[in-house]
């Protein structure tokens, strides 16, 4: 038989973990509010948003990595007699299914802003090209940064083929002019500016 004082823990187990449980759901749902606040106010940023959501999926690891150990509990004491679902018990199964369907939306939610850029972002990506045109260089890659504090990107020079897969013939003849040994060669350097008030520095 089950001791007392291990169903007893059960159920403080589980109560406790139902407390955290509405912490977290209460955290995730105002954090999605939050950020499409900010969104719809052009007031969110990279670094807010790759921080809060950090934050939140520690939090989700945390809260199955508990789940898991009640559920090993749970199992032992259910293989006795004298087990019965309790009040707390039934709570904390209902939060814990809430739980879990607030989590997919979360990922959901992740997902849809897993390539956010912010509305500052073409401002600068046009600043850059502008400063690496004047310095004879055209932009090669993808930008990078989290456009509050940096910014970066490939270039090479406007005279040099690029490395990637060329989109048109005067690219093609510049790429296989450039040859050696038959192998692409690759011109493009990485360039990075600071970024104080919306401005390149």
């Amino acid at each position: 038989m089950v001791e007392h004082k291990f169903i007893e823990r059960i159920t403080w187990e589980s109560f406790r973990m139902k407390e955290t449980l509405e912490k977290v759901i209460t955290r995730l749902l105002n954090t999605m509010n939050k950020v499409k606040a900010l969104d719809e106010s052009q007031e969110l940023t990279l670094p807010y948003l790759k921080k809060i959501i950090e934050k939140r999926a520690s939090e989700i690891d945390a809260c199955n990595n508990e789940i898991k150990r009640i559920n090993s509990l749970t199992f032992l004491g259910k293989q006795e007699d004298n087990w019965r679902d309790t009040i707390v018990w039934s709570d904390y199964m209902k939060l814990r299914k809430k739980f879990h369907l607030v989590v997919e939306d979360f990922k959901n939610f992740v997902e849809q802003y897993k390539y956010y850029t912010p509305p500052n972002s073409e401002g600068l990506k046009q600043k850059v090209i502008t400063i690496l045109n004047k310095m004879g260089y055209i932009v090669d890659g993808y930008f990078e940064g989290d456009y509050v504090t940096w910014i970066g990107v490939y270039a090479r020079p406007e005279d040099k083929p690029t490395y990637l897969d060329p989109t048109n013939e005067k690219e093609a003849y510049l790429q296989n002019k450039h040859r050696v040994d038959g192998f692409k060669q690759d011109f493009a350097e990485w360039f990075e500016w600071e970024i104080k008030d919306n401005e390149i520095v």
